[in-house]
Order: structure tokens, then sequence, then C-alpha cells
């Protein structure tokens, strides 16, 4: 018997059609993915809390919040592993921090003055620094410190 229409052959399966029935989004993909990093990178910065230049900062184990070193008008003096000196995050020499502290005090800055000193500061770069606040007329100074999470 003899069929007049053709049949179907593994061989035909085979053959390909030349056109692509498959979206490729490979692209969409990796631009959306370059787009999320550059806005992660420009927004997060904004949104965090953390406002000043890093400095690693000695662990204890009872460390205590200090929320007011967090406002805008704190004074803030944050010193390097390298000896520099920042003081509401703008560079300053150690001559011109007693001036500095002064002259936040008379523009009614709080009377409490925070040091974010890096835990590999040398000991006379901060002592330095100590005696150069005492000239200022500062009594009340903070360490900043980590705590502790075992």
């Amino acid at each position: 018997m003899r069929f007049t229409t053709p049949q179907w052959r593994p061989s035909a399966a085979k053959r390909r059609s030349p056109w692509r029935s498959a979206i490729d989004v490979s692209a969409f993909a990796s631009i959306m993915f370059a787009l999320l990093f550059l806005q992660m990178g420009l927004l997060l910065p904004a949104h965090s809390p953390m406002r000043s230049l890093a400095a690693d900062l000695p662990i204890t184990v009872h460390a205590t919040l200090k929320p007011a070193a967090l406002r805008e008008d704190a004074m803030t003096l944050i010193i390097t592993r390298d000896g520099m000196l920042y003081f509401r995050n703008i560079k300053i020499s150690q001559k011109a921090l007693p001036d500095a502290i002064r002259v936040a005090l008379r523009n009614g800055s709080e009377k409490n003055l925070y040091i974010n000193a890096d835990a590999r500061a040398k000991y006379a770069d901060i002592k330095a620094v100590l005696d150069r606040i005492r000239d200022s007329g500062m009594t009340s100074v903070t360490f900043l410190t980590e705590r502790y999470q075992p």
C-alpha cells in the first residue's frame, strides 16, 4: 500500500528552521544589572548614616551608645592612622585645631568633642592632639569605639 502524503521521517525532525524562536534577554539583563549597580553606588552613600571619613575604631567590650555624636552640629575630630586630622570632616593642622575649636564653641556648638581615633594611630599623635585640645580650653572629650560582637 502506497501513501500519497509524505510520511514523518526522523531525518526531518533533525532539520531546524533558520529562524530562531527564542527571545534573547541577555543584553537586556546586562543593561539592567549595570543600571542597578550605578543606582546602588550613587544612592546608598546619600542614605547611609555614616557622614564621616573612615577610621578603624578600637573595639571594646563595654562601649556605650553616643547618639549625640551623630548630630549635624556635633564637634567630631578624626585622627587617621597616618596622623592626619579632620575636624568636622575638613582637613586641619594641629596648630590650627585650638582656634577651630574655639570658633565652633563661639558659634553655639555642643561643649563635647568626639574623637574618632584610628586603632592603629600612633600614641604620640593622639597625645599631641589632646595637648592641642587642652590648649583650646575644651574639657569634655569622648573617644568613640566599637562594641565587641562575639
